[in-house]
Parts: C-alpha cells; structure tokens; sequence
C-alpha cells in the first residue's frame, strides 16, 4: 500500500541531497521487451539528462538508437527520448543502457515499479537476460515493486528462476491506523475543517486504510467545501462515488461468469473471508462444489479481483467491493 508514494518520496529526498540519481519507470503499459527497454531508457535518459555533460555523452554516445533532446513546455527541464523500432534490437539496446550506466562515478537507483509484468512478456528469456545484464553493476540499485503480489513471489521466490534470492524482499503493510487519523484531521485542521472520530472510523471501514481509497474520499470530501465533516457526510460522499463508478463496476462483471459473480459477492460481503471451501461458507453462499469454487478462487486471483493475504481473501477494489456489498443482490442476476 503506498509503494509508488513511498518510492517517489525517497527519490525526491535523493534527488534534493544529490547523492543518488534516482530513476523511476513504470513498466505496466510494456507488453514486450521492446517496450520495456524504451520506457527504462526514456526515464534513465531524462533522469541524467540534468547534467549537461551527460546531455553531450548521451546524444554523441547512442547514435545507433537516436536519442531525442526535447524540453518541456512548462518547466523548461530537458529530457531525452529514444524508440525501439526493431525487436530485434532490444537486448543490444538494454545492453548499451546499462553498460553507459557501469561507467557513471554517481550512484544510480532504479526503481522498476509494477515489475511483474515482465512476466507475461512472448520473450520467455527476458528474466535470464534482465539478471544479467544488472547483476555486475556496482554503482546501480534496483527497486522492484508491484501490486501482484503472487506473480512477484513466484519471481523472487522460486528456486528455478533468475531472479531467486537476488534481492532483499519487503512488503508494506496497512499504516497504523492512529497515525493516519493524525495525518488526515491535521490536513483537515490546516483548512479549518473539523473531521470528527466517528467519520474517521468510517473511512477506514470504507477503505481499509488503502492509501489510494483514503486519499481519494479526502479529497471528495475536502473538494465539497464542508466546515465539518461527520458520519452522514462521509456516507454521501461515499455512496455518490459507488454511484459515478457504477457503469465502470457493471462492466467488471461482465468479465466473469456468473459463479465468480457469486464468489466475489460473497468475499465483499466478509471482510477478509476465510474458509470459502468450508461447508458452512459453501450453504450460506449457495456455492456448491468445494471444487467449483477452487476453480473460481484462481480465475479471480489471475484476473486481478481479489487477492490472498494471510489465509483471508479481499477485493482489489475497496470501491469496487463496496459496490458489490451493497447492490450484488440486484446485479447477480447475470
């Protein structure tokens, strides 16, 4: 919860104190390593790009890819662009990125947010070549982050792949719940709007504390104008943002077949359900089959509904779940 946030606030820390080069690149529209490698070098590019020898080196020492000097309209900062146009130029390209890298004197961080995605790419060596490639770099370090976090266990964590203990593993919780109450009524507090306990207590019933789902209700709320925010403030609020993402949430459903539909009402309704094979969870949700349900559990799992933690099972969509908690019986009819 909070990676890309957490990411960003220490690069930005970095980038102020001028010891670190941070790098950021976000590899979830990437579907190949074509992609991959123009989207690492743009960032890496644009990220060096500050130092005006690095402009010069860069320009005179990728001329087989081309790069691009441009500047933006607004803050005037300059960044450089490549494109990949053959696939079968990448491992080369990726190659020369990194290589250029190895010969900078300051120390660069690379943070590779949503890295799971490599692996769904056609080219099955891409984890093999990626670790080899970065494995001798003395003066760069990685951050990889994502939100799958199955697919991220299985990379780091499998004795048969590349990247198995190759890297030092955290995973970040829930924020404690006192210190978000602190942050959210101190934000509040400085617009001169009172946010009282019980309308904190319902966010996180609403949000589970997820970094996304609480900033995005402050927000709405802060954005009404209110001099005081209770219960009944949060409510509407709330239930006017299920309301606008109505069309969206119908359109989910339409993404899985009916007894997933079933399965997924049922895991909205129990915040944090457990035993979905268990006799009791199988009558009181007209399930079936322990085995049909089995099969509904991975399908929601790959298509990114929901997802295990400790032995419990929730929605990805806190806003989403809501939606179904509260109209799955009007809408199971699919």
């Amino acid at each position: 919860m909070g990676k890309t946030g957490l990411i960003r606030h220490v690069h930005h820390y970095y980038r102020n104190n001028k010891t670190i080069i941070p790098v950021y690149a976000d590899i979830m529209p990437t579907s190949n390593l074509a992609e991959f490698t123009t989207t690492l070098a743009n960032a890496t590019f644009s990220a060096l790009a500050k130092n005006k020898r690095l402009i010069r080196s860069i320009l005179t020492g990728f001329s087989s890819i081309r790069p691009v000097l441009s500047y933006d309209p607004v803050t005037g900062q300059p960044a450089i662009t490549i494109k990949v146009d053959n696939p079968e130029d990448s491992p080369h390209t990726l190659d020369s990125v990194f290589s250029y890298l190895s010969r900078q004197k300051q120390h660069i961080s690379i943070a590779l947010d949503e890295f799971q995605q490599i692996a769904i790419y056609p080219e099955r060596y891409m984890e093999a070549t990626l670790r080899t490639m970065i494995q001798p770099l003395n003066n760069v370090s990685f951050i990889f982050s994502g939100s799958k976090k199955h697919i991220l266990s299985d990379i780091f964590s499998s004795p048969g792949r590349p990247f198995f203990n190759s890297t030092e593993i955290m995973e970040i919780g829930t924020i404690d719940t006192d210190d978000y109450y602190k942050f959210i009524t101190g934000h509040f507090n400085t617009h001169k709007i009172k946010i009282d306990r019980k309308a904190l207590d319902l966010l996180k019933e609403y949000t589970s504390m997820h970094t996304f789902y609480v900033q995005f209700l402050c927000n709405r709320l802060f954005s009404a104008g209110l001099k005081t925010i209770g219960e009944k403030e949060v409510i509407i609020m709330y239930r006017q943002v299920l309301s606008e993402n109505e069309p969206v949430y119908a359109s989910f459903i339409n993404l899985i077949t009916p007894f997933q539909f079933r399965l997924l009402r049922a895991i909205a309704k129990k915040e944090g359900a457990t035993g979905l094979t268990s006799k009791k969870f199988l009558q009181e949700n007209n399930l079936g089959a322990a085995s049909s349900v089995n099969t509904a559990i991975k399908a929601l799992v790959e298509k990114d509904f929901i997802y295990r933690e400790e032995n419990r099972y929730y929605l990805v969509d806190r806003f989403f779940s809501g939606w179904i908690a509260q109209n799955g019986n009007s809408s199971g009819t699919k």
